[in-house]
């Protein structure tokens, strides 16, 4: 087996490559944007890529690989990384990755999208299973990138069936030194709600994940599956592990400061995006634990505790 794996030096990314190089019998070809964080091994081979680059295509046709794992995306937007630049990474790319699979008989692909593809709408009410429609949200480009990505997948698995697919749509991941925009809501002094509103959160943890794309890789299941721990937390209740205190605000309150603090620049997040708490999408995952042997180690609520644990033995 030849494994290429995009977005390699990220959080999961990393957790993958280190699982799948101790079996001797895969090739792992890895890429990320960033610096080779690997030690040399036998069986890894590691560039260093920006997705859009022209190299990469070449690079493919010369490692041939046989099964594709994207994690590659754009978490949050910079001054330098910009809405259209995420696009050209999260959705051009990720074209470009599926043509150039199909071109090179690669057998099976397996991506990350999110739970976010669902979109952040008032019906979120109900635990979402995957017959609900990927729609995202327009005013949130991780949303929206990711059911684009979601409706690309969709055109592949009509046009070339040959290409066998995973989907998986997670939620929150934790794992021992992971980073991202939930890690960084545990760190805040105060954690910030919508009055009348739990704001549940699924939490995943990594090796998890990690465990459930390598037996992708080596059976026959296709398909979409959440991937999520069983139950949820609300904001409240994550609050109160982190011994922090909870302060939920009126939503007209929360969205008269986002309307002056996003022209300053003291946020990314203006008062449209106050849906994105209100409504969080909780996944069911029965159809991934009735298609994979790999049970979870974790439910939500065990995984926050394993993360928050991780967290007092770094300190």
């Amino acid at each position: 087996m030849r494994v290429l794996v995009t977005g390699a030096a990220g959080s999961l990314g990393r957790k993958l490559v280190e699982h799948l190089i101790s079996d001797k019998s895969i090739s792992v070809f890895a890429t990320d944007i960033k610096p080779n964080p690997f030690s040399k091994h036998e069986n890894l081979c590691y560039k260093t890529f920006d997705l859009r680059a022209p190299e990469l295509a070449q690079w493919l046709v010369a490692i041939e690989p046989t099964s594709v794992v994207h994690l590659a995306s754009v978490l949050q937007l910079s001054p330098s990384l910009t809405r259209d630049i995420a696009y050209q990474i999260d959705v051009v790319a990720t074209k470009n990755l599926l043509e150039a699979s199909v071109s090179l008989g690669v057998e099976k692909f397996i991506i990350t999208t999110s739970g976010a593809a669902y979109g952040y709408y008032p019906q979120n009410r109900d635990i979402i299973t995957e017959q609900r429609q990927t729609c995202g949200n327009q005013d949130y480009f991780y949303s929206a990138h990711k059911a684009e990505v979601e409706r690309l997948m969709a055109q592949y698995r009509v046009n070339n069936p040959q290409l066998k697919q995973i989907v998986f749509r997670p939620g929150a991941i934790l794992g021992p030194e992971f980073e991202g925009p939930v890690v960084n809501l545990f760190q805040q002094k105060i954690i910030t709600g919508v009055l009348g509103y739990p704001a549940p959160f699924n939490f995943i943890w990594s090796s998890d994940v990690v465990a459930l794309i390598t037996e992708g890789l080596s059976s026959d299941v296709t398909g979409e599956f959440n991937v999520a721990g069983t139950g949820s937390l609300s904001l409240r209740q994550i609050a109160q592990r982190l011994n922090k205190r909870y302060l939920a605000l009126p939503e007209w309150l929360i969205k008269a400061v986002l309307t002056i603090a996003k022209p300053l620049g003291l946020t990314q997040y203006g008062p449209e995006q106050v849906k994105f708490i209100k409504y969080r999408p909780v996944l069911d995952n029965t159809k991934l634990q009735a298609y994979f042997n790999h049970q979870l180690r974790y439910n939500s609520s065990q995984a926050l505790d394993a993360f928050l644990q991780s967290m007092e033995q770094k300190s």
